[in-house]
């Protein structure tokens, strides 16, 4: 895939530009099986389903916007029992990183008194 592929806009067969803020959340809901890559140089985001570009959300210095391949004839909705396995595992990822931050938070604030001598101070 060229630059270029990514930077223009698709055309036929596609949604159009919009940006209401839920781009991402609205490619997700009708392309479940793909997944994003984002091209940082390039400023835009692709979300693709196997080999198939079906999503782009381009942000930075262009502005918001975005556009998904439109919904194929034989569209289905993704499963509820894989919509609840995604959820339970996007939480556990979310509690997993809130717990690491607040170690990570911890041992920065311990190492800092550490280093003030809050330590060595008599207690009263």
């Amino acid at each position: 895939m060229r630059d270029i592929d990514l930077i223009e806009r698709p055309g036929k067969g596609w949604a159009p530009w919009k940006y209401d803020g839920d781009g991402e959340a609205r490619i997700e809901k009708v392309w479940w099986a793909a997944r994003a890559l984002h091209f940082a140089k390039l400023n835009v985001s692709c979300w693709f389903d196997g080999s198939d570009l079906v999503g782009i959300a381009h942000w930075g210095y262009r502005g918001e916007k975005w556009t998904m391949k439109n919904k194929p004839a034989d569209w289905q909705p993704l499963p509820e029992e894989y919509r609840l396995e995604r959820e339970r595992v996007q939480q556990e990822a979310t509690a997993r990183y809130r717990a690491e931050s607040a170690a990570r938070f911890l041992a920065a604030t311990a190492s800092r008194q550490e280093a003030n001598g809050a330590e060595s101070r008599p207690e009263l």
